[in-house]
């Protein structure tokens, strides 16, 4: 059943963990302690009578906590009445540490071929074992790590929740490589900074010999303001990534270095922008490649709100050559075009397209108002639909300083036609709270966290 000493210690902390989810969302009284350890009809134990326990509460509580219990049996008795499938698999464990290594050293070099190669090698190497207790927790942390580096996808909220709770029975260097995924999901995705600090506390633990998490240790820093700290982080790992010569990782650690300059000192930034987008293009892979179109956007939109537009244009048009789909800050970009007369960029605005997904109600809202604008409908409907529409939004449903104020100089821009300049106050009295990252609107905080994001 187990391996080794460790995988034992480790099934009881897991059975823990199964065992109180299960009971705090049931509210099932069979998986409280007093019930768990007895013995049922579906669940016998040796001789032992229907309804008497198998062990003590205090040889659960011992097991729970990873001390290692000499039966075996114990242990089955428990993972089955969880409703897990529990067998043996001998090698599979001493294969996870082979493939463990390559991987590690395969995401360092960003080498997108090796790392297709090992996925494969995993769903071989768990081919029988992959819904097995234990086996299934593995197996599920490898593959989130190599559909992040090929596919660029994140876990599920429901993998992430889990994956968080039980990685302590990885080895260092796996557990490395998922922190680093799942800080990044509950910084950006879900913006659970309780937990993102945990996992950024844990990340400057490491002591892999690389530079894997300098990442988002930086973006943790930079979040807190502590720019220097964040730089020092920064330049750590591309003179690290610099010996090893790898495009990726200098891409976003340049892109990284821009931001905390541009945020925190407005020093020039234009060099490490170059440098970030010239990695990104010489770098192979899915990941790499949204990294390059969201740095696109994201240096555009720097320059943006500096008031630089021409050269902000320019990354707008590139971000827009890759088809994204309509979310709110392309109303910057519209914008953006039409301070400049970009008849280029606005042809390309114009065939942006409105995926329907979460909170679409909303962002259709926005989306409607986007439509507008390149239908050049008369100001006096567009000052009408802020009015009735984008109005309603904002005061119930979404704010954001930023926002707010484009809304505000849209009207103020508008009521020069319209003379209508009561309503350019509609907009004063708003408060500003944290945005909703699902709808992709961005405030600082938010660009100061994308660098991390996929």
């Amino acid at each position: 059943m187990f391996a080794n000493d460790k995988m034992r210690e480790n099934s009881g902390r897991l059975i823990k963990i199964y065992r109180e989810r299960r009971h705090q969302r049931s509210k099932d009284k069979q998986f409280s302690c007093n019930e768990f350890i007895l013995a049922t009809k579906e669940h016998p134990f040796y001789e032992i009578i229907e309804g008497a326990p198998v062990c003590s509460r205090a040889t659960l509580n011992r097991l729970e906590r990873g001390q290692s219990i000499k039966d075996d049996d114990l242990y089955i008795f428990f993972i089955q009445k969880l409703g897990f499938q529990v067998d043996d698999f001998p090698g599979i464990m001493s294969n996870v540490e082979r493939i463990s290594e390559e991987l590690y050293t395969a995401v360092e070099m960003y080498d997108v071929d090796r790392i297709s190669s090992l996925k494969k090698q995993i769903d071989i190497i768990f081919e029988k074992a992959r819904y097995y207790f234990y086996y299934k927790e593995v197996y599920t942390a490898l593959v989130v790590i190599t559909n992040y580096y090929l596919d660029a996808k994140y876990p599920s909220n429901e993998e992430a929740d889990k994956l968080y709770l039980t990685c302590f029975i990885l080895n260092k260097k796996v557990d490395e490589l998922l922190s680093n995924i799942l800080f990044d999901h509950y910084y950006y995705k879900v913006m659970n900074m309780v937990l993102a600090e945990k996992l950024y506390n844990k990340l400057t633990q490491f002591n892999n010999g690389s530079r894997l998490s300098t990442l988002f240790i930086a973006g943790w820093l930079m979040y807190k303001e502590r720019w220097f700290a964040a730089l020092n982080e920064v330049k750590d790992g591309i003179n690290y990534f610099k010996e090893k010569k790898v495009n990726y990782h200098l891409g976003v650690l340049y892109f990284t270095q821009a931001m905390a300059l541009h945020t925190g000192n407005k020093e020039d930034v234009q060099p490490f922008f170059d440098y970030s987008i010239n990695c990104l293009e010489n770098s192979r892979g899915n990941l790499a490649h949204i990294k390059l179109v969201n740095n696109y956007f994201n240096i555009g939109f720097q320059y943006y709100f500096d008031k630089k537009y021409t050269i902000a244009g320019i990354y707008f048009n590139k971000f827009l050559d890759n088809n994204p789909p309509f979310t709110i800050h392309m109303l910057y970009v519209l914008n953006c075009a039409e301070l400049l007369n970009d008849q280029n960029l606005l042809s390309k605005l114009a065939v942006v397209n409105f995926v329907e997904e979460k909170n679409c109600s909303l962002i259709r809202t926005f989306y409607n108002y986007f439509r507008m604008k390149l239908m050049k409908v008369s100001e006096k409907e567009l000052e009408n639909y802020i009015i009735h529409n984008i109005f309603e939004v904002l005061l119930k449903e979404y704010r954001s300083d930023n926002l707010i104020n484009f809304f505000k100089n849209e009207l103020m821009s508008m009521v020069k036609i319209t003379k209508h300049y009561k309503v350019t106050t509609l907009l004063d009295n708003f408060t500003s709270h944290k945005i909703d990252l699902n709808v992709m609107f961005c405030d600082i905080n938010y660009w100061t966290r994308l660098f991390v994001s996929i």
